[in-house]
């Protein structure tokens, strides 16, 4: 185990160490983190970085906090999804628990032989080629030459990168270089994988062989943390969520929990910058809440309810109210509405409740969008959407609603 304790204002530090590994200790986690806290300080003139060495009582450069108080602990073989917005905190974080970046605050406590790729890299010499660099990067990080020899065949072939991988990796693209720099890290036996953003870059070839090589990682106990802006695949390879909010601890739980918060802030968030804004005080009626009232997670038969209210300013004015089922991604899945189920136009301030009876949803991600409209259906009022909710599988039959079937075969 390899333990850090940080309690000073630091610019950023390259890390001396090479790959850590030790025997997971009786705690039973692979990864400590305790209060990181990673702080800048920002100059407005060279000479004020200058002063600040030769007069450290006088430091005048403005604090920014990259990252605060950020805890959590990663138990051997878990797979950690690292989510937010740009600017979050993700990379910094990511760097510091693989060793390139020294935190301000904090402990950490490391117990494994730890592998990076962060931002599309892992510090590749541009002059020296493709193989070259192959090389380099073992002897960084004390590997010795026979293991070295006996991997460069694996990382070429996973790579695909033909003749270029005797070419400078200055004249790589994007795509080829993170192919080289995934085949690299993959193949020098990790085990805890520090992976940012891998799969945003490359074709769709390799970004499956690098699912599927980070799949099998996970099938031999191999402690992963993920970063990506991709919900999907934070669903598909994590077994817990980190979101991470200006650069604070949002939400760190299982992953579903933490991923239906996320894609919630971030519709909401949506919905206030494109919608919300054009929305006066002013309308005629609006929607004060929509919520579902069930427990979570619900499964198919449940009876679904949700409760809209509604907030007129002229009671005498008719309004229409719809309510629309829909999958996280946006697609539509049922709508129903006052005027749509045939029933008489609202009027005044209202408390509703809408029932579906023996849902049919099946297993998947979903949210209710409720709008109102005017006496005739056309122009919309206002409009607000419920939390994400989830609909548990209890079935191996496939699709977004469960239609009624039986078989017979002769």
């Amino acid at each position: 185990m390899q333990k850090f304790d940080f309690d000073q204002l630091a610019e950023s530090e390259p890390s001396k160490t090479g790959p850590r590994s030790q025997d997971v200790e009786s705690s039973g986690f692979t990864l400590e983190a305790q209060g990181l806290t990673k702080q800048y300080r920002l100059y407005r003139r060279p000479v004020d970085r200058l002063k600040s060495l030769l007069i450290p009582s006088g430091n005048t450069g403005e604090v920014v906090t990259a990252l605060e108080d950020v805890s959590f602990q990663v138990s051997r073989g878990q797979n950690i999804g690292i989510m937010g917005d740009n600017g979050a905190g993700k990379s910094t974080l990511l760097k510091i628990l693989a060793g390139v970046l020294t935190p301000t605050r904090g402990t950490m406590a490391i117990h494994g032989r730890v592998m990076s790729i962060l931002e599309l890299g892992i510090g590749f010499h541009p002059e020296f080629t493709g193989r070259g660099n192959i090389f380099f990067y073992g002897d960084l990080l004390g590997f010795g030459r026979d293991f070295l020899n006996e991997k460069v065949d694996e990382i070429i072939d996973f790579s695909e990168l033909g003749d270029f991988i005797d070419r400078p990796v200055k004249t790589y693209s994007s795509g080829m270089s993170v192919r080289l720099a995934f085949s690299v890290v993959t193949a020098f036996e990790p085990e805890i994988l520090i992976l940012d953003e891998v799969l945003a870059v490359g074709d769709i070839h390799f970004q499956r062989k690098s699912l599927s090589r980070i799949l099998n990682f996970r099938e031999k106990g191999v402690t992963i943390l993920f970063c990506s802006h991709d919900t999907y695949h934070i669903r598909m390879l994590c077994d817990r969520a980190l979101w991470l909010k200006e650069g604070r601890v949002a939400c760190w739980d299982d992953t579903e929990k933490v991923v239906a918060e996320y894609e919630s802030y971030q519709l909401a968030k949506e919905k206030r910058e494109h919608k919300e804004n054009r929305v006066s005080s002013v309308q005629p009626v609006r929607i004060d809440s929509v919520k579902l009232l069930n427990s979570k997670p619900l499964r198919r038969g449940d009876e679904m309810v949700f409760e809209i209210v509604t907030r007129a300013r002229n009671n005498d004015l008719a309004y229409n109210v719809t309510l629309s089922i829909k999958l996280k991604e946006g697609r539509g899945v049922y709508v129903t509405g006052t005027h749509l189920s045939g029933l008489s136009s609202l009027k005044g301030s209202r408390q509703i409740l809408v029932r579906f009876p023996d849902i049919s949803l099946m297993a998947g991600v979903f949210y209710a969008h409720a709008r109102v409209w005017d006496k005739e259906g056309f122009i919309l009022y206002h409009e607000k959407t419920t939390m994400f909710f989830d609909v548990k599988k209890d079935t191996m039959e496939l699709g977004i609603c469960y239609l009624p079937n039986s078989w017979e075969v002769r």
